[in-house]
């Protein structure tokens, strides 16, 4: 059985381009204990740690609070959710450069979080659920904002971590975006959804958990919810750089739907195939090569919320 008031805080000192936040940090943990909160922290270690410590949690532990950016958030909901049976909430410090998902959540100030943490209050929310390959091996990964091949991969290599300390959280997404562009060639993509198959050059294939990412910039399913049970498939076909151009202002304003060479529409799954791999990318982070496998996950994840 689980206490609410037991709380695991998972740390990932690399977060924000390594940025101190000890004393923010500190600040929450001193604010949940004054509300009587048993807290045990965890600092992760590198790559994959978040998913192996949030794996490894004992049952009793009420709500596991991740402290960090999307990608910290994304490895500690692996972990959760590689573990059948009741799970501990999820809560979201907001300590990355883009925080979109914890801006999603709604939660507002660290003094919010842990009010809700020790108020017992939770939701359900959808999980995209994917598989792809990782050094020519099939992985499980989950992810809560998106999972994309094609043009996605290129901006994330390209919004490189100097770039973000540089433009911040609104900027270096953007700036991201036209370094790779200078580098773009749309690629042949075999795409199933429960629509058909397309099989020709693409910009990107795209399933959205959320109606915006990239800091809050890229409004890449504005009608999208991360309870509404649907993925929101964008197709985006093959363009110029001219025009990939002009498609970024449309994403900004989320308008890039209604164009006649984007297909959007829900749906519950999204297989992607590529001769030779293409890279996937989940909620920010490079992650393996395709064949991907996306699957819509209906309120699977229980999060705090007041």
């Amino acid at each position: 059985m689980s206490s609410l008031r037991s709380v695991v805080v998972v740390s990932n000192p690399a977060a924000a381009g390594g940025r101190d936040q000890a004393r923010r940090l500190a600040g929450v943990v001193d604010r949940l204990r004054r509300t009587g909160c048993e807290v045990r922290m965890i600092t992760t270690q590198g790559p994959g740690d978040a998913t192996a410590q949030a794996a490894g949690l004992p049952s009793e532990i009420g709500t596991v609070l991740a402290a960090g950016g999307d990608g910290t958030v994304r490895e500690v909901v692996d972990g959760l959710l590689s573990v059948p049976g009741p799970r501990p909430r999820l809560g979201v410090l907001a300590f990355g450069t883009g925080n979109d998902f914890a801006a999603q959540l709604g939660m507002g100030s660290d003094e919010d979080i842990a009010a809700a943490v020790a108020g017992g209050g939770s939701r359900e929310l959808d999980v995209l659920e994917v598989r792809l390959q990782l050094e020519g091996i099939e992985v499980l990964r989950h992810a809560l904002l998106f999972a994309a091949v094609g043009f996605s991969s290129e901006l994330l290599r390209a919004t490189t971590p100097r770039v973000k300390r540089w433009f911040g959280a609104k900027l270096s997404y953007p700036v991201g975006f036209f370094r790779a562009l200078v580098r773009h060639h749309p690629v042949r993509l075999r795409v199933r959804t429960g629509r058909g198959e397309v099989d020709e050059s693409l910009v990107v294939a795209l399933a959205a958990n959320a109606p915006y990412a990239g800091g809050g910039m890229m409004h890449i399913a504005p009608r999208a919810s991360l309870t509404d049970g649907w993925a929101h498939v964008s197709l985006i076909r093959g363009l110029g750089r001219l025009q990939i151009a002009g498609q970024f202002l449309r994403l900004v304003r989320g308008t890039h739907i209604r164009h006649p060479q984007v297909e959007h529409f829900t749906d519950r799954m999204m297989n992607v195939d590529a001769d030779p791999p293409q890279a996937v990318a989940l909620d920010g982070d490079l992650v393996g090569e395709t064949p991907m496998r996306v699957r819509l996950l209906p309120g699977v994840l229980r999060v705090v919320a007041r």
